[in-house]
């Protein structure tokens, strides 16, 4: 039995990075020739086009707050970042911050503690500003 379309665009999906993505939409192209079938082969690659760039964008923000987090890393306390805001030990913290493997898995910080880290960031940013000597 062959498959559909929409079929083959679920399975190219799968495929998306790999030498089989580019062999498989060549074959999808030749295979399916109609204007409908190319608008659509083509809406599709657009969307996945789409979401990556949207992906990039949110590994790039998390990127730039974990290096922040770390340029300052001899100014401040992870263990009172860690114990204020997280209620985790100095060692959860520094797991996710350097994207260390525990249990096998690489620790990373969930969308939720990438937020809480940043208004970590900023709260101790204006306790610092707001201090005169």
């Amino acid at each position: 039995m062959e498959k559909t379309l929409k079929e083959e665009l679920e399975q190219l999906k799968q495929e998306l990075g790999t030498s089989a993505f580019d062999e498989h939409l060549d074959r999808m192209q030749g295979l399916y020739t109609s204007d409908a079938d190319k608008a659509l082969i083509n809406e599709y690659v657009m969307q996945m086009l789409e979401n990556i760039g949207t992906e990039l964008h949110e590994v790039n923000k998390e990127l730039e707050t974990i290096q922040a987090v770390k340029s300052i890393s001899e100014m401040i306390s992870f263990k009172y970042i860690a114990e204020t805001y997280f209620k985790k030990s100095k060692a959860w913290f520094s797991q996710r911050l350097n994207g260390n493997k525990v249990h096998g898995k690489v620790c990373r910080f969930s969308d939720a503690e990438l937020d809480t880290l940043r208004f970590a960031l900023k709260d101790i940013s204006e306790k610092i500003g707001s201090l005169s000597i």
